[in-house]
């Protein structure tokens, strides 16, 4: 389970550039919403898959929130059957690593691999390369996740279920498997190896994007994926707009019929195309609400 916690982040913490700036009113993680025909409000929570339970129990006020909905929304229902769901989509059927990439990229990619620990790239040979670019992201993230001090999507969604709250995924497993998994071997091999290029400027705007998710600056994470320049802007549909709009279909059903604690990643609160924007299109009220 751990590995799948880090799918979403992948694609979006590659090349960033952070600055912190103080945080404003409406640069919070948590927000209301509430009107047109809802009896009761739900909450809208941005999460990052490198940040731990420890960082929301310093905000008295989501925990609140929390306890209070009826039920919880993530991405994706996370349960034992995630990785058994995954795997398919994770390897290649008629390539391997060896065919895909060069000599020259394959040594150079082992290479930075056994840098990490005891990780030899020939017994992973018929993984995806997006699959070793998000092995490489876990060993060197900021954080490390326990039994006790879990990652802050799969806390949310173990709190609902052991508090006898509905949970419910805006999209399978198998759709968000196409998604991060479905790109050309040909793009997911130039990634792969940018990415090992760029080691070391990677690991830095991993842990930039990570400070600026923890001072809760959303107008710099808004930023930063506006800016980016890894990502063609069909690349960026694809992770982003799409699927906000199929997340926005679905939401106003089930707030309708019970209080909601929603828990996405960050980036897809923000931006023009963002849940923050399509929720109040759709005639919602959308307030910001003060974590500390």
């Amino acid at each position: 389970m751990r590995l799948i916690n880090y799918f979403l982040i992948c694609f979006l913490s590659i090349g960033f550039t952070v600055n912190a700036q103080t945080k404003k009113a409406e640069n919070t993680l948590l927000w209301e919403i509430s009107g047109k025909d809802l009896k009761k409000s739900s909450y809208l929570f941005g999460t990052y898959h490198f940040a731990d339970k420890g960082f929301i129990d310093t905000m008295k006020v989501l925990n609140e929130k929390l306890s209070l909905a009826e039920a919880v929304v993530g991405e994706l229902v996370m349960d034992k059957d995630v990785a058994i769901k995954l795997m398919p989509y994770m390897m290649m059927k008629d390539n391997t690593l060896d065919g895909l990439l060069t000599p020259k990229e394959f040594k150079l990619v082992d290479g930075y691999l056994k840098t990490l620990g005891k990780y030899d790239l020939t017994k992973m040979n018929k993984l995806k390369p997006l699959v070793i670019q998000t092995l490489i992201l876990q060993t060197t993230a900021p954080k490390t996740f326990t039994a006790t001090n879990p990652a802050i999507d799969q806390y949310i969604q173990d709190y609902g279920k052991a508090n006898q709250k509905k949970v419910f995924g805006l999209e399978t497993v198998e759709d968000q498997a196409k998604v991060l998994f479905g790109s050309s071997l040909v793009r997911q091999k130039e990634m792969l190896v940018k990415s090992v290029k760029e080691a070391e400027k990677t690991k830095k705007a991993t842990l930039k994007l990570y400070h600026s998710y923890i001072t809760q600056n959303l107008k710099e994470l808004e930023k930063m994926f506006t800016d980016s320049k890894d990502f063609t802007p069909e690349e960026m549909d694809l992770l982003l707009k799409n699927r906000n709009n199929r997340w926005l279909s679905q939401l106003p059903a089930l707030m309708k019929q019970q209080s909601l604690f929603i828990a996405v990643g960050a980036g897809h609160l923000v931006g023009d195309d963002g849940l923050i924007k399509g929720l109040l299109n759709l005639g919602y009220t959308v307030k910001p609400i003060a974590t500390n």
